[in-house]
């Protein structure tokens, strides 16, 4: 039975998209035509269908997922076989491998990686109490869900306790990268082989690399049994590192002693993380300047003016105002009032109709001085300015004149201020 879109399994499951191929099967998008909900189709692949080998290793993914219940595990709904091949029945996740975050992002930060690390672990420690071993932990068998939700996933290679050996003696099952010690010498995988490959999830997401590489997969198995854990960049929180390389020890006995007791460790190590999300310095460290108190404005007390104060006067004496301000012409006509402020009467200012008198009066004195200086004995303006007019008896034009061009008159015209003098 090839596996294709539209395919009903158990005139049930509808095959709907291909999500991912593995050594063994291949993930489908399907849905449940009886329950009306979207699942996650295991099948067999093509070319092992009717091999029995490989149909007793889905019948005993079956049972092991079957015997797991735990909300970091992708729960199994239902096994079947059709033609020949065989098939299961998985959650859904919607989300994505942590394969794809690291393809993504190499480096994750600490805050972020973590909570994963954390919520992996639990999974295993509930696998590991109902006697499942997974054997192939790594970030494509992590799944990552929108809101932060881990679920681990793909017991295909999963031994329970008692379970009859389905693999020769000293044949290796796994993914080489994510390979412990104990398993590439084909020793039997435990709980502890689990957390080792999980240190090395740890590990990769940290530094953006496996710890150990090579050209093929037995180099690989290799280094894994011979070659020194390379160590951490000095960046990582200390007891991070630790952590880590507690993990990734050769002797399954110096790993932590469970999974529960690892995401404990994990758990204590984010609640202690700053707000940043960045791993605290460690003391010792060099902290970063400080800068600057930044000066508060200084405050501007509002600034009272006293009222001018006016001196007290004797009784029949002019009071003495304060000086006039002089005002900014804002191009509005103000309303008509006395001509003794120097404001507008009409079309016409006070100052300019002194000034009009003042050039008529000396224009007077001047046509009167002219006419009397043709007579010789005519008195002279000082002479005259004492004695009155030979016809009106009042005193001469000359000598109003002349009064009023010794004496300081002011003319006020916007913000200037001339005398008489002036002109």
């Amino acid at each position: 039975m090839k596996p294709v879109q539209g395919l009903a399994l158990g005139e049930r499951y509808r095959l709907e998209r291909q999500i991912a191929v593995g050594g063994m099967g291949e993930v489908w998008a399907g849905h449940d035509l009886s329950l009306a909900r979207d699942v996650a189709v295991k099948v067999l692949r093509d070319e092992f269908a009717g091999d029995a080998g490989f149909l007793e290793r889905f019948r005993t993914e079956a049972r092991n997922s079957a015997s797991l219940s735990h909300p970091n595990i992708a729960a199994l709904y239902d096994y079947g076989e059709q033609d020949g091949s065989a098939f299961l029945v998985i959650e859904l996740v919607v989300g994505e491998p942590m394969s794809d975050l690291l393809d993504r992002q190499p480096v994750v930060p600490t805050a972020r990686l973590l909570p994963i690390l954390a919520q992996t672990a639990r999974a295993l420690h509930a696998a590991h109490a109902a006697g499942v071993v997974h054997r192939d932990v790594k970030p494509g068998n992590i799944l990552l869900g929108p809101d932060g939700d881990v679920k681990i996933t793909d017991f295909g290679v999963s031994r329970a306790v008692n379970q009859a050996p389905l693999t020769a003696t000293g044949m290796v099952m796994g993914t080489a990268q994510y390979l412990s010690p104990e398993q590439a010498v084909g020793r039997p995988a435990t709980s502890a082989s689990d957390l080792y490959s999980l240190g090395i999830v740890a590990y990769e997401a940290l530094v953006g690399h496996r710890p150990f590489t090579g050209p093929t997969a037995v180099d690989i198995a290799v280094a894994h049994v011979n070659t020194p854990v390379p160590p951490l960049p000095a960046s990582i929180e200390p007891r991070l590192a630790d952590l880590v390389m507690r993990l990734l020890s050769k002797e399954p006995a110096d790993r932590p002693r469970s999974g529960g007791a690892l995401a404990r460790a994990f758990d204590e190590l984010f609640a202690e993380l700053p707000a940043s999300g960045a791993p605290r310095r460690s003391q010792g460290s060099p902290q970063p300047s400080a800068l600057p108190p930044v000066a508060a404005p200084p405050v501007i007390a509002p600034v009272t003016v006293p009222p001018t104060a006016v001196p007290p006067t004797a009784p029949g004496t002019p009071p003495s105002y304060p000086p006039r301000r002089e005002l900014r012409d804002t191009g509005a006509v103000p309303a008509r009032t006395s001509t003794t402020t120097g404001r507008r009467v009409g079309s016409m200012t006070w100052p300019f109709v002194a000034l009009v008198l003042l050039i008529l009066a000396l224009l007077g004195a001047a046509l009167a001085d002219s006419l009397w200086g043709s007579d010789p004995g005519a008195a002279s303006p000082a002479a005259s300015a004492s004695s009155p007019h030979p016809t009106t008896g009042t005193p001469a034009p000359a000598a109003i004149g002349g009064m009023i061009s010794s004496a300081p008159v002011a003319l006020t015209s916007g913000a200037h201020t001339t005398t008489a003098k002036d002109a």
